[in-house]
């Protein structure tokens, strides 16, 4: 994904006056303030004509020195052909503004449209190989199955989610855990 469509977002929301300056002097060699802070924060990504993502916070700080954003109350969809995939919300994130890589934490719950939720205390967004992951404890949910284990790696859309470690099931019934079974892709 390219830069320019989020410098665009940034650029409209701050002619339409959600920002405003954050106080004091320019950041000194070494400081990191905000050069823009944002409440009921709303931003939209996409490429080639197709929404990709959009976030919402309830407040986020821009750090040009740095290039990174970071948010409050944190909500994303993620899109794929224009469809919606999954919704999650966080706590908190920071989001590298070079190359979209983002870091959640705090109550991280997403909701595939597949009916698959993933929940964990923080995770890893990383916008090169489009792929979520984290080393803390994950719990997913679908259907009457519960997986829980140690770190995982998803899709945006949780299609193919992988639980690292410690691998436990949960089911109703082991007919019920095989007919969850089937509806996973295969690899």
């Amino acid at each position: 994904m390219r830069r320019l469509p989020l410098i665009l977002v940034l650029a409209v929301a701050a002619l339409l006056g959600a920002c405003r300056r954050a106080p004091g002097p320019v950041a000194a060699a070494g400081a990191d303030k905000p050069s823009l802070t944002f409440q009921g924060f709303e931003a939209r990504a996409s490429h080639r004509g197709q929404l990709v993502w959009e976030a919402k916070a309830v407040s986020a700080e821009v750090y040009r020195q740095g290039e990174k954003a970071m948010a409050k109350d944190v909500t994303m969809q993620y899109f794929v052909n224009g469809r919606r995939v999954s919704t999650g919300r966080a706590d908190r994130a920071s989001m590298d503004l070079k190359l979209y890589d983002m870091d959640a934490e705090g109550n991280v719950v997403v909701h595939g449209s597949n009916g698959v939720v993933l929940e964990t205390p923080r995770l890893t967004w990383d916008n090169k190989r489009q792929r979520a992951s984290s080393t803390a404890h994950v719990r997913l949910t679908r259907g009457g199955t519960v997986l829980t284990g140690k770190g995982f790696s998803a899709d945006r859309a949780l299609g193919d989610v992988r639980i690292l470690e410690d691998v436990q099931a949960e089911a109703v019934s082991v007919q019920q855990l095989r007919k969850e079974a089937l509806k996973w892709p295969k690899r």
